[in-house]
């Protein structure tokens, strides 16, 4: 038994309280009443002291159970007892302590991390009722000048549309834009989005807001680096030969005598001069059609007739290189377009699909059209090898090109003129093909 001291002194103490009790019992029994009162004075003696025994026993526990269930883990235990419950209640403590440390660095470094985004996050906790506020970081705070709230109804007074949406909602996931007067000024357009999570019976909803034109300014700056290093990367190509040629030139027209070799390095220095700067020229044409584009005259066309033109055009191309092409139309899409520009983002879909198709063995391009409410989506499908994912996000960038003899306008020119008609273009992969959609407003 680990605490046998402690049990041995207890039973000893009880025993002499039972000799004490029949003592006493013994001698009012031969009526020496002044003897049996000094032996109940002594059993009283030992009664406290065995009292005051217990307690000290169990006081310490009591203490360091106390502190653990107030989560107060300021008290430092020391072990400086061989009484076995009490270590193992100090050692515990000391566990506890250690673990409640790491979680308060933790919740430090999360609070940092969250109070660090340079969007809005708000957590609540659903369950139980009412809703709480369990955290709001410092940028929505501040953004929207608000107090330290901890009451989710609260909300209402300072953002009556966001708190009306939520509660309309009932609390449910969804991504959508939403426009909020701050402070007292401007309406301003937000996305917000949000997610639920269950974590041991309570639910916790998760709600970012992020402003649309803060999003908009950082896609279009990172889009703008994207395209200077290009640019950068381009001119560079052209400018450094030039500068090596010139100098070169420079140094044979110095001489005081030229030779046949002299004359032949000049013509091919002039030769690779022009090269290079009808490069550079062809370069900035390009650049030019693509900032120019001029603002398309629309009409309204049925887009089925746009693609059978597009498939008598391509039919030779598409019998010699063994392409299957098929179509699912739908006949009754009559979208507001510039018909040259949208024929033209026809025209480069399907230049890009023929050259992924190049070194694939099975040849096939589909093309989907239907209405999805107020919005009409045509879908490119090629059987060519996928899209890498690192680069998806740089296919839409001018210049950027994986071909060697491509110019790396076409997705971007396609991608401008569709956003010039209020649609969008992007890339997706579906059923194991390479999918581009196109997207148009049903006007």
């Amino acid at each position: 038994m680990q605490n046998k001291r402690e049990t041995l002194q207890l039973v000893f103490r009880i025993f002499l309280m039972l000799i004490v009790i029949s003592a006493s019992g013994l001698v009012f029994m031969q009526y020496y009443y002044f003897t049996g009162i000094l032996f109940l004075c002594l059993l009283a003696v030992l009664i406290v002291e065995t009292c005051f025994f217990v307690d000290r026993y169990f006081s310490r526990i009591d203490k360091i159970l106390s502190a653990m269930l107030h989560e107060d883990y300021s008290a430092d235990f020391q072990i400086d007892t061989r009484n076995q419950a009490v270590q193992n209640s100090i050692r515990l403590y000391n566990q506890l302590r250690e673990k409640e440390s790491r979680s308060r660095s933790q919740k430090l470094l999360y609070d940092q991390i969250l109070n660090g985004l340079d969007s809005g996050l708000i957590i609540l906790k659903l369950s139980p009722q009412p809703t709480q506020i369990l955290f709001m970081n410092q940028y929505f705070q501040h953004y929207f000048g608000l107090p330290t709230l901890k009451d989710w109804s609260l909300i209402a007074n300072y953002l009556g549309e966001f708190y009306a949406l939520l509660e309309e909602r009932k609390f449910g996931e969804f991504k959508t834009a939403l426009d909020i007067r701050v402070d007292k000024g401007e309406r301003q357009t937000f996305i917000l989005q949000t997610s639920r999570t269950q974590i041991k019976g309570d639910t916790y909803y998760t709600i970012l807001v992020d402003s649309i034109h803060r999003v908009i300014y950082s896609k279009e700056n990172e889009a703008w680096v994207n395209v200077m290093k290009v640019i950068s990367h381009e001119l560079m190509n052209s400018l450094a030969p030039i500068h090596a040629l010139a100098q070169n030139m420079n140094e044979i027209l110095h001489q005081d005598q030229w030779d046949q070799e002299d004359l032949q390095d000049m013509q091919l220095s002039i030769k690779t001069i022009i090269n290079r700067s009808n490069h550079l020229r062809d370069f900035v044409d390009r650049y030019r059609k693509l900032t120019m584009l001029p603002t398309p005259v629309l009409q309204q066309v049925k887009l089925n007739d746009l693609i059978h033109n597009m498939m008598a055009n391509y039919q030779y191309l598409l019998d010699e290189q063994r392409i299957q092409f098929t179509t699912l139309l739908d006949e009754q899409l009559y979208p507001q377009l510039d018909q040259a520009q949208f024929e033209q983002v026809l025209i480069n879909l399907f230049t890009n699909s023929i050259h992924a198709l190049s070194t694939s063995k099975v040849k096939e391009i589909h093309i989907h059209t239907y209405r999805d409410n107020t919005r009409i989506f045509l879908e490119f499908m090629d059987s060519g090898p996928l899209i890498d994912t690192e680069i998806v996000s740089k296919i839409f960038l001018p210049f950027y090109t994986t071909r060697k003899d491509g110019a790396g306008i076409g997705l971007s020119l396609s991608k401008s003129i569709i956003e010039a008609h209020q649609g969008y273009l992007y890339y997706q992969v579906k059923s194991e093909r390479n999918c581009f959609v196109v997207v148009l407003m049903d006007r």
